[in-house]
Parts: C-alpha cells; structure tokens; sequence
C-alpha cells in the first residue's frame, strides 16, 4: 500500500538578502580568490550566498501568510551595502565578508520587521544585526588581515527562505520575495 507524501508542518525560515547575479558573479571570484586560506574548510555554495536579516526558525505552516503580510509592509529605502572586509570567526569556525557600516534603511527594516515578529508572538536575536556572508565554514586556520576590493550589492528587495536540510548540507528554497 503506498502512503501519502505529507507536507511538513513547521519550516525553518528566515528573511535575507538574495544577490543579483552580478553580484554573485562577484562573490564569487571573492571566494575563489580566497581559495587558499579557506582550503581547510567547507566552501558555502553559491546558490546558498545570502544576507540573512532575520533568523526565525522553525515556523508553523499556518504562520507563513503572517510572515509575508508583515514583510509586505516592512520599510525598504533602496540603499546599497558594501562587503568591504574578511573576517575568520573562531567559535563558529566560518569565514565571511562583512560590511563595515550598515546602511540606515536596512537597520531600519530589520528593527519594523523585529517589532513586527514580537507582535506576531515570535521571537527574535537579542543581539544587534550585521550584515555578513558566510564564505566557508568549518575554518580551523587562523585567518588575519585579508584585504578584499569592496563588493557593492544595491539593496533593492528582500526575501523569506526555506532552509532544507539534507545529508549534503542546508538548500535554500525562496518562498517569496518583496517590494
């Protein structure tokens, strides 16, 4: 007897930055320029290079059109963010591009979209949001002082994601995106 695919009922979610292919393009050649002093660990893929503003978890199916109704009223001013430094962090063991200033627009969507959560009951990172994107993980080699040419990424819109996990790693399925 056969049975019925279900549909699961939670999905781990969060709200992100989804580059352009210019600026994947971009990203890119910054990861295999790299290449060297990330050779000890795991390369993110670039179909999974994103920005992440909000982390939310695991979500119950029936929250999603919440989500999407609050996102669809969040405060995006265009603005562009600038990937302009390497950092190797120790403790998640992971190498990412940082933006060394936030723009005020997106430090703006992400706090309405924080109040926005708490008032849905949902709740959010305690600590300060930074723009960052992983470039590889499991990075035990002290990486330091790695210069890159900055990467422009105008911000024009944003996206919910699906993260799905499998036994190659995380895939990230966009679920919608907004303005």
């Amino acid at each position: 007897m056969a049975t019925e695919q279900t549909k699961p009922s939670k999905y781990r979610l969060f709200f992100a930055l989804w580059p352009s292919p210019k600026v994947l393009d971009t990203l890119r050649q910054t990861q295999r320029s790299l290449e060297i002093e990330i050779k000890d660990g795991k390369r993110v893929s670039p179909a999974n290079f994103h920005i992440t503003l909000l982390f939310l978890g695991d979500i119950p199916e029936d929250q999603i059109s919440a989500l999407k109704s609050l996102a669809a009223k969040a405060p995006l001013e265009p603005c562009e963010l600038i990937l302009d430094r390497v950092e190797h962090w120790v403790r998640p063991a992971v190498v990412c591009l940082v933006a060394t200033q936030t723009p005020p627009a997106l430090d703006n969507l992400v706090a309405t979209m924080k109040r926005g959560l708490r008032q849905l009951g949902l709740k959010t990172e305690k600590r300060p949001f930074r723009p960052h994107l992983t470039l590889a993980r499991k990075v035990k080699k002290r990486m330091v002082g790695h210069t890159i040419e900055p990467i422009h990424w105008p911000v024009r819109d944003f996206v919910l994601v699906a993260s799905e996990l499998n036994r190659e790693g995380s895939r990230y399925r966009i679920i919608d995106h907004w303005p």
